[in-house]
Parts: structure tokens; sequence; C-alpha cells
């Protein structure tokens, strides 16, 4: 099974060499283990056999995070339909570095009558970040010996993973560069660093209780749609340097301001009460009193200006926090408010976890004066504990409340009876006919189909998929096929399983047939070489001249829902600087700058290339008049990747430079021009990226090239690598 590159719209992808070690690699600081508990429900496990294509068949979990990335377990089975493996697949699309995991299995009896199945890895496990996103996991040995029986209850088997990836704390480049502006923005810089810092300087001023605080529209624009609207859209704002802010203080919008700058909080989740032992037991109720201030008066802040994240930051710590003091006040808060939702869910959760917990909360003064002043609240508070209890039917809570906060976990069912499964037949007529009228590299297409809700097509290249000389004077010697979901697969994306099929119309010889399971978002998936052009000709043309594909398609995505717990999925995913910043380019909105670059343009924003590149910031120079600046010596494509890298700190698919020039351009070359557009406006990741390209696509024929490029740009590590080649 190969996967297509998710930029490359309907082109099949070549088989992936080996993976080799990168020539360069920046490794964090400091990091920590981030961890997760998946628990996935096989509902239906006597009958999943009679479901599979093949003997081999497996089934996928939900998709779930841990660490910034997605996960999936993928459970297989052998010919008699028994669980035989259990592997942890790295779903993320796109990663620059390895990711390392540890990795625990625990498969229990619902009722516990027989000791739980446990196996845990002995050391962490990497996944390299071009290849190899699958770590198979050995089953618990309790599972084998013919005691499976024993962990099934009512046709269910329930598997617990435990997850824990290693997290990078290094900030990144972008988190840096705009922590810097925060002095500017704070006042925290003389008159004279001032007038140094140019177009950095702060453009609008917001008078917040009798306060003035300035900031970058642009910064807070592209962070906040509300700010957006304000700043750089029609509303009166946008035309003033003043802006008055009502019903916030000036300290919280302050907080809301480093955030907005750094992705950061000035408060901190206080998971552990130990620290606290050493002071003074009133000066730590206060500190406890004034972080819970500061999260509340930021949660409304964010909600307010829409950002998500920092909301979700603080219903983390306040949700961590939660005790018999504080539930009420960050109740009250969540309260109505559509976006927290959950918090307040949990507020219910936390109230319903024990008798006692609610009667001490019944006695604080916050409750009392409710009950005094708000009656409505308090009678609907009193009905939604009393659903919740209904709806735990009998299952257990914390009944410390000392202690209590929500299981870092998600959860994922997989039911056999919800499992869709339709058969589709890919009629070719008169396949030699359309081998002739399709070129190299040009795909045939089915009409749409649907299963499963979702909108399917099939497509083959009767003349090979491949644009190598030798196979286009072959006319292409393997057909490759592919199928492609045309809906919206969402953010997890859809698992589906298909399953290709050619037949003899006579009998005589047997059918080929490749079979494949994956989760579809961005690409498609098939098989480059799925059968070849004689074997075609020769055994399955019916008597018309027809070929009839024959694709089984199983959706378990329906069959397979996921829930997950607060603080893993939702603030994993959540825009930072980088995102906004990559869609900030993408607009193109509020620009204020053009680079002209072989006749053609480039929009930019003068306070991010001020900000990420002093260097090109030099090309721009100050004259904000200036709205055109012309860039020589250098590639567009090349220029293209220099701006992207500002705005993302990553480099795009070389097939989005210039589709143009990149036809009669190979790899080596591309990624030497970028090279030197790194080195020439002192962008050293960006540098090290190019590096690491570079040294995966060395080969007995290019490193010679390659090896001039490092000596020429003093890239010693690439030169070692290539120096490796001649040993």
């Amino acid at each position: 099974m190969t996967r297509r590159c998710p930029w490359k719209k309907r082109r099949p992808a070549a088989t992936p060499p080996p993976p080799q070690e990168e020539t360069t690699r920046r490794r964090p600081s400091t990091s920590s283990f981030v961890e997760c508990e998946h628990v996935f429900h096989i509902v239906g496990y006597s009958a999943r056999k009679a479901l599979a294509l093949d003997a081999n068949s497996s089934i996928l979990s939900g998709a779930f995070l841990v660490g910034g990335h997605t996960w999936a377990l993928d459970c297989g089975f052998d010919d008699h339909g028994h669980l035989a493996s259990v592997s942890v697949q790295l779903l993320t699309a796109y990663i620059t570095d390895d990711v390392v995991a540890k990795a625990g299995l625990r498969i229990e009896h619902p009722l516990g009558r027989c000791p739980a199945a446990v196996w845990l890895s002995d050391g962490a496990y990497t996944f390299p970040a071009r290849y190899g996103r699958t770590w198979t996991l050995p089953l618990p040995d309790e599972f084998y010996g013919g005691r499976e029986a024993c962990f099934v209850q009512d046709d269910r088997l329930t598997i617990v993973c435990t997850l824990e990836v290693l997290q990078e704390e290094e900030h990144s480049t972008i988190a840096e560069d705009f922590h810097k502006l925060l002095p500017l923005v704070l006042g925290e810089e003389s008159e004279s660093e001032n007038k140094r810092h140019g177009c950095m300087l702060p453009d609008v001023t917001f008078l917040v209780e009798q306060t003035e605080i300035q900031a970058h529209r642009l910064v807070l624009a592209m962070r906040s749609p509300v700010f957006a609207a304000e700043l750089l859209g029609d509303m009166r704002e946008s035309t003033i340097s003043h802006v008055r802010v009502d019903d916030i203080s000036a300290s919280t919008f302050r907080a809301m301001l480093r955030f907005i700058y750094t992705d950061e909080l000035p408060i901190k989740a206080k998971k552990n009460n130990m620290a606290l032992k050493s002071r003074r037991a009133c000066k730590a109720k206060y500190d406890a009193r004034r972080r819970l201030a500061m999260a509340c008066d930021l949660l409304v802040a964010a909600d307010l200006y829409d950002l998500g994240k920092l909301r979700l930051m603080c219903e983390e710590i306040l949700s961590e926090r939660m005790d018999v003091a504080s539930v009420m006040p960050i109740l009250l808060v969540a309260h109505g408010r559509y976006n927290c939702r959950q918090l307040e869910a949990y507020c219910i959760e936390y109230l319903a976890s024990d008798a006692n917990v609610y009667a001490a909360v019944k006695e604080t003064q916050e409750y009392q004066e409710l009950e005094e002043n708000y009656c409505s609240f308090i009678a609907e508070l009193v009905d939604k504990v009393a659903t919740h209890k209904l709806a735990a039917n009998g299952s257990s809570f914390r009944a410390n409340c000392s202690s209590w906060c929500p299981k870092m976990m998600s959860m994922s069912t997989y039911n056999t009876l919800e499992v869709i499964r339709e058969t589709y037949e890919f009629r070719i007529p008169n396949f030699s006919s359309v081998r002739e009228s399709h070129a190299v590299g040009q795909e045939f297409e089915s009409s749409t189909f649907i299963v499963g809700g979702y909108k399917w097509v099939l497509y083959l290249y009767p003349s090979g998929a491949s644009e190598s000389l030798i196979e286009k004077l072959k006319k292409g010697q393997h057909i490759p096929v592919y199928v492609d979901m045309l809906s919206d697969p969402g953010i997890a994306g859809v698992r589906a399983s298909a399953c290709f099929r050619i037949d003899d119309p006579s009998g005589k010889s047997p059918s080929t047939i490749a079979w494949l399971q994956s989760i579809f978002k961005e690409s498609s998936c098939g098989f480059p070489k799925f059968t070849t052009v004689k074997d075609v000709k020769s055994r399955y043309l019916a008597h018309d001249g027809s070929l009839t594909i024959r694709c089984d398609i199983v959706v378990t995505n329906k069959a397979c829902i996921g829930a997950s717990g607060i603080g893993d999925t939702t603030l994993a995913m959540s825009p930072n600087i980088r995102w906004n910043l990559e869609q900030l380019l993408a607009s193109g909105k509020g620009s204020d700058v053009t680079f002209l670059v072989e006749e053609r343009k480039i929009q930019a924003h003068r306070l991010v290339i001020a900000t990420r590149s002093p260097v090109l910031y030099e090309v721009v120079g100050s004259n904000e008049e200036e709205h055109v600046v012309i860039v020589d010596d250098i590639k567009f494509a090349a220029f293209k990747a220099v701006i992207h890298f500002i705005y993302t700190d990553k480099l795009p698919p070389i097939e989005d430079l210039d589709p143009a020039t990149m036809v009669s351009s190979d790899d080596v070359i591309i990624a030497g021009e970028i090279l030197s557009a790194a080195c020439r406006f002192r962008l050293e990741k960006m540098k090290a990226m190019c590096e690491n390209i570079l040294g995966e696509s060395a080969s007995s024929k290019n490193v010679s090239r390659i090896l001039k490029l490092a000596r020429h740009h003093q890239c010693s590590k690439l030169e070692d690598h290539c120096t490796e080649f001649y040993l």
C-alpha cells in the first residue's frame, strides 16, 4: 500500500527510500513525558472475522492526541479471528523530528473475575520523522494460552493503552522572536531604543481603567477575529489610534497581551501542594485565590475576544485546581458561556461526585450568597446535579475533594454491527483504446459513488504513472490503481478498508487481489504496481475488450466513536502563533510591502519581516511609503521559500514553490538555491532544514554536487556526511 503525498492531488507516490540518518538535528534543552490513557472497546468481538476482507485484517481505534501528535490503535487478528497484536500508529501527517514514546497495555475483565493482563515497555521507542509510523506491542502473557475468553464480557473486549510521549519544551523560533516585541508593548525600553526598532513600534493604544496600554494592530488581528474586525475591518476603531476598553481590568488586559505575543500564560497550574508546605498558610491561600481570580478573568477575556487556546488553557488550570472553595466561582464564570460548556460540566460532575462534597460546598459563603440573591441559578444547579447523579447510575467518583481533577484520558468504541460495506464495479470500456488515448501519468476516473455517507472515486493510470524516460518508452508496464475520498474527512479522518479485485472472465486464471486499511485525510491510497499491462491483456479483458475492477469498501468511521477528556485533544489542536502567521500569509490581509522577484510579486508584512529576519528588513528599509521592494540575484522559488519559512518556521513542499520551473529542475538544484537564500538572509534554522534535505537525498550520483554546496556554504556536518560516501 502506498499513501500519496498530500500536496500532490491525484499523483501516485513513489516507493519511499529507507530512512537515513539526518546530518543535523537540534534537540531541546529540556523535555518531559506527557501521558494519556486511551480506552478502546471492541463491541461484537466474535463477529469481527465475518466482516474481514482477508484472514489477517485489523481494526483501528478512534484517533486521540498525546504530546501534540495524533495516534490510533491498530488491532490485528490471526487466521482464527483471535486478537494477535496491538500496534500504536502515529497519524500526524508531517513531523520534522523523531517522536519518542513509551507504551503500556492493560486488558481487564469487566467484572474483575480474573487478574488483568498487563504489558509495559522496558524503554522508549523512537518513531522516525520520515518513515516507520507503527510500533507493534506484544500482547500480555496472561492473554495467551486459551485465556482470551476470560477477558470478553457480553461479546466486548476492552483494551487500555497508556501512551507517554516525550514533549519538547523548547520554544519555537517564532515564539522567541515575537517575545522580543513585549518590551515595546509593556513600555520597558528607553526612547532611544524605541527609535532603533522602526516599524516594530506599537501602532495602537488601548485605554483600560485610565491606563494606556500599547500594542500592534497586526499581531492582535491575526490572533483574534474580534480584534481583526475592530482594528483592520470596517469598524470605527480601525481608523483611530486610541481604543477604549471597558469591563476588563488593566492587569487582565496585560496578561492577555502577554499570551497573544508569546502563547504563554502568566499563571501556572499547581498540581502538587507539597511546594506550599514551607510557606505560611495565609500566604498560600492568598496565592491560590489570586491564581483563581486571574484564571477566571482571563477566561472571560478569552471568550470575549475569541482566543480559543487561551480559553482552554484557563479551563485546564481551573479544572485542575477545582475544590470546595473554588467550584462555585468557576461555575459562575462558565455558566451561560457557550464555549465553556465542558468546564461547566466538570463543575457539575465534581458537585455530584460525593454527598459530602456537595454538603461542604453548600457551607461556603459564595453558595449562600447565591442562594440568597439568585434562587433561580441555585434551583437550576440542584436540578443539574441530580440529573448527573442519575446518569452516573452508581458509577464511583473521587471522594477526596482536595485532589479531584479530570483524568487525562480518551476513549473510543468499535462496533461491528455499525460497519458499512459496499461494492463498486469500476468498468473501463475498450481498455486498449483508453490506454492509447491516455499518456503516461494521465489518470482515468470512475464515477463518484457513496459508501457510509462519504463520496468516493476510483482511478487508475492505463499507461502507467511514472514519468521516467524508460517508462515513457515502454508505455508503462505497471498499472496503478487508487481510491480517493472526496468528502471532507474532518480532523480525525475517515477510517476505511478497501479491497481491489480483478477476476478472469473465463475463470481459468487466478484473481488479482490487493487489500489496504487506512485513515483517509488529505491524500488517497492505493497501489502503484497493482497489475501489469501484460496480465490485463492476456487474462482480464472481457470479450468486448473492457476491464472491470471491483472495489469493496468497508467504512468503520461510524462504528468507531471516540471521546476525549479536557486538556488533551482540543488544547493540543488549538491555533498558536505559527498557525496564525500561516493564515495571515495565505490571506495577505493587512500586507504593507510587496517584493518583486523575477518580475513576480510576493506580498508580506513589514512587522513580521522586521521581527523574524532583520537582514531581510534591511532590504525592505524603514521608508513606509516604499511599498514595492525589488530583490535581485535570487530565484523566485527560493525567495518564496524564505517568506514561507519566516511566517511558518517550515519549508514549503517543493511542488508549491514554482510549478512552472519545477519540472525542469531536480531536488538538489532547488534545495541548493533555497540553502543559498537561507544563508543570504541569515536564517540559521532554515539553513539546517536545507542541510537535512540535501543529506537525505545524497546518493552516489549527486553526492559530489551536494559536497560542493556544503563547502561553499560552510555546512560542516553536511560536508562530513557527504565525505562518508567516499570512504
